[in-house]
């Protein structure tokens, strides 16, 4: 892992993927900083006091994917498997509908990292025979509450955006509300398991 600095009060710390998890539980569980942002494959965290680089070069030493300091919260989230891409992903992964529906809901995965719109959490763990590109033309309007896979990831569109993920159901369930207290519904470090439902 490459640690530099960012800006004044910050530093920026590069790893692979698999490692952002137990990064951001570590920097967390420190308390060292005043924030700690994950990304796909970077941390970056910020402070109000001076840390050295070198600080931190040893507080990230010994870091492996195995660590988890802080599994975060166990959510479940209802989803109606009626996805208008549904039948071109079975078709992609040679498998049907109800087997896609069935791996899916049989995965639990990590809420990784945030970004694209507010509340739009890359969410990974997503197996491998349910990893199929983005669209090749991506969707002028997609609704809110589209469960998407593309990828290595799944993800909830937050509000109604443009997007080119694969749309395989949709829930009521609100991932972002500007005007609460912790305005995205998950959280970095979360676990997140999709449970089938019924309209």
């Amino acid at each position: 892992m490459k640690v530099s600095r960012y800006g004044w009060q910050g530093a920026l710390i590069e790893c692979s993927p698999n490692q952002v998890s137990a990064l951001n539980s570590v920097c967390l569980k420190s308390g060292w900083f005043s924030e700690v942002v994950p990304a796909e494959c970077t941390v970056l965290v910020c402070w109000t006091s001076e840390i050295p680089i070198s600080k931190i070069e040893s507080l990230i030493a010994d870091i492996s994917p195995e660590i988890s300091l802080n599994p975060g919260r166990l959510i479940e989230i209802p989803v109606c498997y009626d996805g208008q891409d549904l039948d071109e992903v079975a078709q992609l992964t040679g498998l049907s509908r109800g087997e896609v529906i069935e791996i899916h809901t049989n995965t639990t995965f990590d809420a990784a990292f945030a970004g694209f719109a507010p509340g739009f959490m890359y969410c990974t763990g997503l197996p491998e025979i349910l990893q199929i590109p983005r669209r090749e033309t991506p969707r002028i309007a997609v609704p809110a509450g589209s469960l998407a896979i593309a990828d290595t990831y799944t993800a909830i569109y937050p509000l109604n955006s443009p997007g080119g993920w694969n749309l395989i159901g949709t829930t009521t369930t609100k991932m972002f509300d500007a005007n609460a207290e912790q305005p995205s519904l998950l959280l970095p470090g979360d676990r997140v398991r999709f449970v089938s439902v019924t309209k």
